[in-house]
């Protein structure tokens, strides 16, 4: 059910770029449609990197891209304004050391099963994949026609999310730096119920038009809104999405 209202959105997408190309010759020399595929590269990261975190042992990107039509509107030979739809997939694995890293872990076997929040140290492993739809605004700037670089910001409501990860080889003080120490051979977390139901930040985004119709794109989205609410007490830190997108683009 959840991803109905993204396939009727592509669906009238689809029909104004259908549209669109019956249209005059004045239009389609101000205009310019695009669409895209790309591969997202990157990590929901906490700026600065805290403390806690010791020591980063791998990361890896998720499964996740970007597949986008953007439509510009050229106010003259070089300067325009960007904006379209994005479905967004957006993940990481990552393994890290921590120590005294505040959260809350379910241990599921030994002595002491139960949910415990307070200050873990150990082996951290995290899996995110969080989904979203994207509406990006953005200046256009083309110094000529095999290139073309866009500035701006975006919004983004979340389809669905996924956090979730293992907590291994240490232990959890309950309640904080001085409770009881139990000891974590394996513990489980998953905060997707907790990931803001939308995103906002800055984007940035290049073409290079190695044909008419076909480019390599890039493209930097790095959300400014902390991806958890500020009541959120799982995690003592603020998380933000830092995504670079690689792919090919082509012009309609």
């Amino acid at each position: 059910m959840k991803n109905i209202w993204i396939i009727r959105i592509a669906a009238c997408l689809l029909l104004l770029s259908v549209s669109t190309s019956v249209f005059s010759q004045e239009f389609r020399q101000n205009w310019e449609k695009k669409v895209f595929a790309a591969y997202n590269l990157g990590g929901t990261s906490p700026l600065p990197i805290p403390a806690e975190i010791r020591k980063i042992n791998y990361w890896k990107p998720g499964f996740g891209g970007t597949l986008a039509f953007h439509l510009t509107r050229w106010l003259d030979a070089n300067w325009g304004v960007t904006t379209g739809l994005a479905i967004d997939l957006k993940g990481m694995k990552v393994e890290a050391d921590v120590k005294y890293l505040y959260t809350s872990l379910v241990v599921g076997e030994g002595d002491h099963a139960g949910k415990f929040t307070g200050t873990f140290s150990g082996k951290d492993q995290t899996n995110v994949r969080n989904d979203y739809l994207v509406l990006p605004i953005m200046a256009a700037w083309r110094p000529n026609d095999q290139w073309a670089v866009r500035l701006g910001g975006y919004v983004a409501f979340q389809n669905d999310a996924k956090f979730e990860g293992v907590a291994s080889d240490g232990y959890i003080r309950n309640g904080g730096p001085t409770g009881e120490k139990i000891t974590v051979e394996s513990a489980t977390y998953d905060f997707a119920n907790e990931v803001r139901s939308f995103d906002a930040g800055i984007m940035a985004s290049g073409d290079w038009f190695f044909t008419k119709k076909m480019a390599a794109t890039a493209q930097l989205s790095w959300g400014l809104v902390p991806i958890f609410p500020s009541d959120f007490e799982g995690l003592s830190y603020k998380m933000y999405n830092i995504y670079l997108s690689l792919g090919i683009a082509y012009r309609l």
